[in-house]
């Protein structure tokens, strides 16, 4: 299933971010998926077009139709001293050399991106050749260029790349400076427009693309909007410094991301203190919830990754019992679920008692996972694990090193 398709997906089967924070209904038993909302996109982007003469005019307006497509959603276009959900648009052309159209300053508005595009992309050059390296270097000197420009030093930062053929060999090599964007942290998205129609191109792109961001404009009937669009809420979906996203493979770093991070701690903490201790580290910090087995599984494998723990393991997440019912931990004036659906307590537990209250997730020396057992608040010190939300078009953060996110839905 192609990216954009497996957004609206989740979209309707889980309703969206904005729902998981309603107070007037009871509280969602699902991880917070990240923002879909195209209008708060934040991010740097610098869109690299090839426009050597194997793109042909007609491909070259279809692309500037994509491009000013991708962010007609109510997309904020330049900077606002009011409103920091805004994104920048850089425009690079290349064919046998590379050509600044607009740096990330140069538009200020949508009407400016349809009125600069299509100007600069009515008509191709008068070049046969098209090398793609020049394309990306000229976008690396725009991204070095704008990093700390306008304090958004915290912005990701995307390269679209719409290219009609693959060349470059030796110094031509378009491989290594995607290879050093990527290590930058910038992400690549590539579109093909295969003339020739088989496949081939779509292959050697991927070679530049970052994972799984490599479409092609024959991709679902053309759906390449659509694609590039879920590739850009995906990347505005991110983590603090010092926090692991969950996503839906811990070893497939590129695999899907959903709007949660984790921290594990491997100091130890009674639970109350973890408790507190979470709640300071981000904006609407508390300690980890595992609504299912995968959640579990999947913070598991952070521990196993994390310097400082040793088995067998031992770690508080959020469930703790309150009035008789089990609920996980929130932020303070949040609704709080109740345990549903999946269960991960060990044999025997839990224990009726009224002063085992809290969980610890507990590694029997005869297992390799952990499960739940019940203790008391403030008898057992052990590592512990943190939850947030995510950076994303819901949740802007102001800064991703210190605590200073701030909510806007």
């Amino acid at each position: 299933m192609k990216l954009f398709g497996l957004l609206v997906f989740i979209g309707v089967y889980c309703c969206y971010a904005d729902d998981y924070y309603t107070t007037d209904s009871p509280p969602a038993y699902y991880d917070r998926r990240c923002g879909e909302d195209l209008g708060n996109l934040w991010l740097d982007v610098v869109v690299v077009v090839d426009n050597s003469k194997g793109m042909t005019n007609g491909g070259l307006i279809n692309i500037a139709a994509s491009i000013a497509s991708v962010f007609s959603n109510g997309t904020r276009i330049g900077t606002d001293p009011y409103e920091p959900r805004t994104t920048r648009l850089g425009l690079v052309t290349y064919n046998a050399v590379a050509n600044t159209v607009a740096n990330l300053d140069t538009y200020q508005s949508l009407d400016d991106v349809y009125d600069g595009i299509f100007s600069a992309l009515s008509q191709v050059s008068n070049s046969d050749e098209s090398y793609l390296v020049h394309g990306l270097a000229q976008a690396e000197d725009i991204l070095e260029d704008g990093k700390s420009n306008k304090n958004r030093t915290h912005y990701q930062r995307v390269v679209i790349v719409y290219a009609s053929t693959y060349k470059g060999t030796g110094s031509l090599d378009p491989i290594p400076v995607a290879d050093r964007l990527k290590t930058a942290g910038v992400t690549i998205v590539t579109v093909a427009y295969d003339q020739d129609g088989d496949g081939a191109l779509l292959a050697d792109l991927q070679l530049i693309a970052t994972p799984p961001y490599n479409f092609s404009n024959t991709d679902q009937a053309g759906n390449e909007i659509g694609e590039i669009q879920g590739a850009l809420l995906q990347v505005n979906c991110f983590c603090p410094n010092g926090w692991t996203q969950y996503r839906a493979s811990f070893t497939d770093i590129h695999s899907y991301r959903y709007g949660v991070c984790i921290q594990p701690e491997n100091l130890k903490a009674v639970w109350r203190a973890a408790q507190s201790s979470c709640r300071v580290r981000w904006n609407n910090a508390y300690l980890a919830t595992e609504f299912d087995g995968t959640k579990h599984d999947f913070i598991l494998s952070a521990i196993r990754n994390q310097t400082g723990f040793i088995q067998p393991f031992s770690y508080h997440i959020g469930l703790n019992l309150v009035n008789g019912v089990w609920v996980w931990d929130q932020p303070v004036g949040w609704a709080r679920p109740q345990l549903q659906n999946w269960y991960g307590w060990l044999p025997g537990y839990p224990i009726q008692s009224s002063t085992l209250t809290v969980i610890l997730n507990s590694q029997p020396s005869t297992e390799v996972k952990t499960g739940w057992i019940n203790i008391a608040s403030l008898n057992t010190a052990a590592n512990y694990v943190c939850e947030t939300a995510s950076c994303d078009t819901d949740n802007y953060c102001a800064s991703v090193t210190s605590d200073t996110a701030v909510q806007k839905h």
